[in-house]
C-alpha cells in the first residue's frame, strides 16, 4: 500500500496480522504526519460537544419539574436506603405527559420541550426515586389483598373496603384535628410514637459490629399546630423498660406541663397494645383529666395498622440524620444529638431516670375497676377501639370501634354502682432502683471500653451499670 504523495511504502498485511490494524488507521496517522516527520496529529475525538445535547435551560426546567412532586422516604428503611418515594400512581411516562402540560403554560408557543428519553435519563441519573413503598412500608393487608386471584378479591373485597374505610375516617379525623389546633389555642392535637431503640455506645469502629451494646428509648411527641413544638423523652434500659408504664409516665409528664389555657387535647397514634392501646394507659389518662385542674377533655385516637406514619416520625428521620458520622459513647450524648437535629425551634429533650416512671398498672387496679362490661351489659373489646374519650368529673371511659360511632360507655366504677369522682389514687414508682442488664453484655461493653473504642472519660459510667447473670436483659415491651 502506498499513499498518495508520499515515498513511503506500507505493507497492508504487516499491519492487520501483526499490529491488528486496518490500513484506514494507517493513512489517517499518514495524513497527518508534519512535516519534520512526526505523527503530531491532536486527537479530535470528544472535542465537540454533539449536536443534541440538552442545554442548561432546558436541563433546569426538566429538574424543577420533577422536583415538583412531593416525595416521602420511606418509613422503615431509611437507614437502609436514600431512596424516597413518589405517589404510587405516578409513572415516568404520565411525569412527562405533565410537564409537556407545564411547558405549553409556562413558556411560549416557540419553546421545545425535550424528548421523553431525555426527560426519563435525567430522572433517573439526577435522582433517587421510585414509585412503589418498600414493603416494610407497605400494608400487610393491603399487599396481601393485590397477591390474591380475581376469586378471592372477591371474596374479600367487603373486607378490605371496610380496612380502608377505616384508614379513612383517621386520616380525616387527624386532618380535621390538626386544622383545629391551628384555630384554637384552648384545643391541642398530637402524635406519639416510640422510635426504633438506640444503642449505646455507637460508632463506626468494626468492634462495635461485635458486642452488645446498652439499649437506649426516645418517645416522641409532636404537636401538630405551629409552630410544631415537639418533645424527646429519653432514657436507658437500666432505668426503664419500654412498656406501658413508660408511655404513661411520659404522657402524663407532657399533659401536666401544657399551659393552664389547653382545655381538650387529642393524641394521635398506632395501634401497639403493649404500649399505646391498653387498659393501663387508659387509666393514666383518666386520671389526668381528673388530676390537671385545666383539663376538661382528653381524646385518644388510633390509626388503622398498617397506615400509621404521623408526624411524629420526622422526628426519628431527623434525629437519624443527625446522627450520622457522630460517635456516641454516653446516654446524654444522644440528648444532645435530639437537641440540634431541628435548628429552627429545636426538639424539647427529657433525660429520665428510674425515679421518673411511674407503676401505670397498679393506678388501673385502684382507678377502674370495671374495664370489662359497658353501660349496656355488653362486652368491651380493647383491640378493636379506634377513640377513648375521657372528661372531667367523669368516672366514665368513652369509646367506640369506628370514628363514625357514638359513644359506648364504661363505669369504671362498676356497672350499677355511681360514678362519683371521690378521691384519686396515689401515684407509686414503677422502680425502686436502676435495672439490671445480663452479665454477658456488660462484659462486652466492658471489653469496648478495654479496647479503646469508648474513650477512657465514658469508662466509669460502664463500670458501675448493675448487671446479673440472668439470660434476657430488661429490653422487652412490659
Amino acid at each position: 500500500m502506498e499513499h498518495a504523495g508520499s515515498r513511503h511504502r506500507v505493507c497492508q498485511s504487516f499491519f492487520l496480522k501483526t499490529l491488528c490494524i486496518s490500513s484506514r488507521a494507517v493513512v489517517t496517522a499518514v495524513e497527518g504526519r508534519t512535516d519534520s516527520g512526526t505523527f503530531g496529529q491532536m486527537d479530535g475525538r470528544g472535542r465537540h460537544p454533539p449536536g443534541n445535547k440538552t442545554d442548561a435551560e432546558h436541563k433546569r426546567a426538566v429538574l424543577e419539574h420533577i422536583k415538583s412532586f412531593p416525595a416521602v422516604e420511606s418509613h422503615y428503611c431509611r437507614k437502609d436506603s436514600q431512596r424516597q418515594y413518589l405517589d404510587s400512581k405516578l409513572t415516568i411516562n404520565k411525569m412527562y405527559e405533565l410537564y409537556l402540560e407545564n411547558c405549553t403554560e409556562k413558556f411560549n408557543d416557540n419553546y421545545q420541550p425535550v424528548s421523553a428519553s431525555v426527560y426519563r435519563q435525567i430522572f433517573n441519573e439526577e435522582f433517587n426515586l421510585g414509585f412503589y413503598k418498600p414493603k416494610k412500608d407497605q400494608c400487610s393487608e393491603c399487599s396481601k389483598y393485590d397477591l390474591m386471584t380475581s376469586t378471592e378479591k372477591e371474596d374479600h373485597r367487603v373486607e378490605l373496603e371496610e380496612h380502608l374505610a377505616r384508614n379513612e375516617e383517621a386520616q380525616k379525623a387527624k386532618a380535621t384535628d390538626k386544622q383545629r389546633a391551628c384555630e384554637n389555642a384552648s384545643f391541642r392535637s398530637i402524635t406519639f410514637d416510640l422510635q426504633s431503640v438506640l444503642q449505646v455506645p455507637s460508632s463506626d469502629a468494626s468492634l462495635m459490629y461485635y458486642k452488645q451494646k446498652l439499649c437506649c428509648y426516645n418517645f416522641t411527641i409532636y404537636e401538630q399546630a405551629s409552630p410544631n413544638d415537639a418533645h424527646c423523652y429519653l432514657w436507658s434500659e437500666v432505668d426503664g423498660k419500654r412498656g406501658s408504664n413508660e408511655i404513661g409516665s411520659c404522657l402524663l409528664h407532657y399533659l401536666s406541663s401544657l399551659p393552664d389555657t389547653v382545655e381538650e387535647i387529642s393524641m394521635f397514634s398506632d395501634t401497639c397494645g403493649g404500649q399505646n392501646r391498653n387498659q393501663n394507659v387508659a387509666a393514666v389518662l383518666l386520671y389526668a383529666v381528673q388530676s390537671i385542674g385545666h383539663l376538661q377533655v382528653i381524646e385518644q385516637k388510633f390509626l388503622e395498622k398498617g397506615h400509621t406514619y404521623m408526624e411524629c416520625d420526622s422526628m426519628h428521620s431527623a434525629i437519624e440524620f443527625a446522627r450520622k458520622n457522630s460517635s456516641v459513647f454516653c446516654v446524654s450524648a444522644w440528648k444532645s444529638i435530639f437537641e440540634v437535629a431541628r435548628r429552627k425551634n429545636p426538639y424539647r429533650v427529657h433525660q429520665l431516670n428510674y425515679k421518673d416512671f411511674f407503676d401505670c398498672k397498679a393506678l388501673c387496679d385502684q382507678l377502674v375497676k370495671n374495664r370489662t362490661k359497658n353501660e349496656a351489659g355488653e362486652t368491651v373489646n380493647w383491640l378493636k377501639i379506634k377513640v377513648l374519650r375521657f372528661e372531667k368529673n367523669s368516672r366514665h371511659i368513652q369509646y367506640k370501634y369506628r370514628y363514625g360511632d357514638d359513644f359506648s360507655a364504661i363505669n369504671v366504677c362498676g356497672r350499677g354502682r355511681p360514678s362519683v369522682t371521690g378521691n384519686l389514687p396515689e401515684l407509686t414508682e414503677c422502680y425502686r432502683s436502676r435495672l439490671s442488664i445480663t452479665l454477658a453484655k456488660k462484659n462486652d461493653l466492658l471489653a469496648l471500653c478495654k479496647s479503646g473504642v469508648v474513650p477512657k472519660e465514658h469508662h466509669h459510667f460502664f463500670k458501675n451499670l448493675p448487671s446479673s447473670k440472668k439470660d434476657t436483659d430488661c429490653d422487652n415491651s412490659e
